[in-house]
């Protein structure tokens, strides 16, 4: 005696149900990661958004001293607020990045201009300007960027200066 067993298999409806959640599981995750990574993209562009233009390097006051082989810079800044500043000097193949607070420290290569006080660096506040003396290269500077840090964020650079005058052209 042959005995036949019915096998039941999923219906049509069930399986199209099935695969439409299924889909829209996939798509809820993919839209999840996309939003959270491009929502952190978009916190960050705000961020330092309005930085350009209003952090800037003084050319005026900006040069490298032969005689005492040292380099002068001037930093503007506008109305802005920021953490810090990145100073990045580039010599002689080396860099020297120099991190401005707005309270006061102590860095080895660098003075206040004029004095040549080297106690109490500080960044420029709010819509003013400040010139420093780099004491750590032999050599004129390559080039000096600046870049600030805005909410824990390092923004682009926003400004820089390739051309490096003789401070007795001046």
């Amino acid at each position: 005696m042959i005995m036949k067993y019915k096998k039941k298999g999923m219906s049509e409806v069930v399986s199209s149900i099935l695969m439409v959640v299924l889909v829209l599981v996939l798509v809820g995750v993919v839209w999840g990661v996309i939003n959270n990574v491009v929502n952190q993209q978009i916190r960050t562009t705000e961020r330092c958004s309005g930085n350009f233009g209003k952090i800037s390097i003084d050319e005026k006051y900006t040069c490298y001293n032969l005689t005492n082989q040292s380099f002068d810079f001037s930093i503007v800044v506008g109305d802005i607020t920021f953490d810090k500043l990145l100073v990045s000097i580039a010599s002689q193949g080396t860099t020297k990045v120099l991190v401005l607070n707005s309270t006061s420290t102590v860095l080895t290569d660098v003075k206040n201009y004029p004095h040549g006080t080297s106690g109490g660096i500080t960044a420029p506040t709010t819509n003013s300007g400040k010139t420093y003396i780099y004491n750590g290269t032999t050599f004129r500077p390559d080039s000096i960027q600046i870049a600030a840090v805005i909410g824990g964020e390092t923004c682009q650079t926003s400004d820089s200066l390739t051309v490096i005058e003789d401070c007795s052209a001046y």
